[in-house]
């Protein structure tokens, strides 16, 4: 900021500018809504339910470290019917060289009801009925 002249201040934040696209680049880790996982739901109107990002996940990084990312996926493998569009189904955490870089939850993508006594005498119902049809 203390340049003797605008020239000066100028040549040095290009100097700046430059090192930094040349030595560092943004690696997107995910985009909000992509499925990571399809998990088990017990007790459940349907089987399963996606684990999706809530977020989009990205971090800058030094050229060249994109292939020392590791990730963790933090997620239980069976849930309890009821679930709700977004909730909280566990995280997935990205790493490089041992250190946290970026943590995302993931979510539900769709709603589980809680399967009853009634859903299950009417679906019976419909796999006789259609049984019989055929």
């Amino acid at each position: 900021m203390k340049a003797p002249s605008t020239k000066v201040r100028f040549q040095e934040a290009t100097k700046l500018l430059d090192y930094g696209f040349n030595n560092y680049s943004y690696k997107e880790l995910g985009k909000k809504g992509d499925i990571v996982k399809s998990v088990l739901i017990n007790k459940g109107t349907k089987n399963s339910v996606n684990a999706v990002l809530e977020n989009d996940v990205g971090i800058l990084l030094k050229k060249g470290e994109e292939s020392n990312i590791t990730q963790t996926l933090n997620l239980s493998d069976i849930f309890y019917a009821p679930i709700n569009a977004g909730d909280k189904l566990g995280s997935m955490t990205f790493e490089l060289n041992g250190n946290t870089i970026a943590c995302v939850d993931l979510i539900s993508d769709s709603d589980v009801n809680k399967n009853t006594l009634f859903n299950m005498s009417k679906e019976t119902i419909f796999d006789w009925l259609y049984l019989l049809r055929n």
